[in-house]
């Protein structure tokens, strides 16, 4: 996920407690009344110097775009530590990266990595964005409006133009009759001829991801609040063309030292 280099020097928990990606449990909401201490533009200091780490409240951003999704291992929500399991877009399961944040003071955490069946690897990290969920780019809370109206592809993804309405969805100017509403915060459902058939989730930033499913997802599986649906047809990442947080993100990350 990370480019760190693996040494001793990066040992502060046990590797039997590392996260790995066999484990079975249930998912915690990820967004519950203010985005988490996650979520922002940080400073990571590595041993090879300052990285940036860009997270919404439920993935990590690589180059630029959404990337890895984050699933909060069940008991790991208290007020300092969280564990996450990790999906890698468009995989079929969990990649065999844990991560677990630890918060140290307000705007500064231990950010580690587990790869699974290795040592895990520990930084430190302090905050470059400001927290503020009810304004912050990488926050999904609060912004259902803005699923609807134009979105453009991104590299990978196979549509070039998407438009979003409560009763329909135009790609690339065919246009599908459907009902769009929200089945969390930050994610709507897509049900076309009263079958789902997608999820359209804020990815925060300047994004979204329209998840195809396949077939046989059913209304209940589509509303559940507390189980994931991890393996879908695609994933095809969006950006809203009259965004303003890439611009944001970026001028944080110019403030790294």
């Amino acid at each position: 996920m990370f480019a760190f280099k693996q040494g001793s020097y990066l040992k502060n928990f046990a590797k039997a407690a590392a996260i790995t990606a066999a484990a079975i449990f249930s998912f915690a909401p990820a967004a519950t009344a203010e985005s988490p201490f996650h979520t922002g533009v940080w400073q990571l200091n590595t041993p090879d110097g300052p990285r940036g780490l860009v997270v919404s409240d439920w993935l990590v951003f690589e180059n630029g775009l959404p990337k890895r999704w984050l699933y909060r291992r069940a008991g790991t929500n208290d007020a300092n530590q969280f564990d996450f399991f990790t999906r890698t877009m468009n995989d079929s399961g969990y990649t065999p990266v844990g991560i677990r944040v630890y918060r140290t003071g307000d705007n500064s955490m231990k950010y580690t990595l587990a790869p699974k069946g290795e040592d895990p690897i520990e930084v430190t990290a302090e905050r470059l964005s400001i927290p503020n969920f009810a304004n912050s780019c990488l926050s999904v809370e609060g912004k259902g409006k803005r699923f609807f109206g134009n979105w453009v592809g991104t590299d990978g993804s196979k549509l070039k133009k998407l438009n979003v309405q409560r009763n329909r969805i135009t790609i690339d100017g065919e246009r599908r009759n459907v009902t769009v509403e929200q089945v969390r915060v930050g994610r709507m459902g897509i049900i076309e001829d009263g079958k789902p058939v997608a999820f359209f989730t804020d990815a925060g930033g300047d994004y979204a991801v329209l998840q195809w499913f396949k077939p046989g997802v059913t209304d209940a599986q589509m509303r559940d609040q507390e189980r994931e649906i991890l393996d879908f047809a695609s994933e095809e990442i969006v950006r809203n063309p009259g965004g303003t947080c890439d611009r944001q993100i970026a001028s944080r990350l110019k403030a790294m030292k």
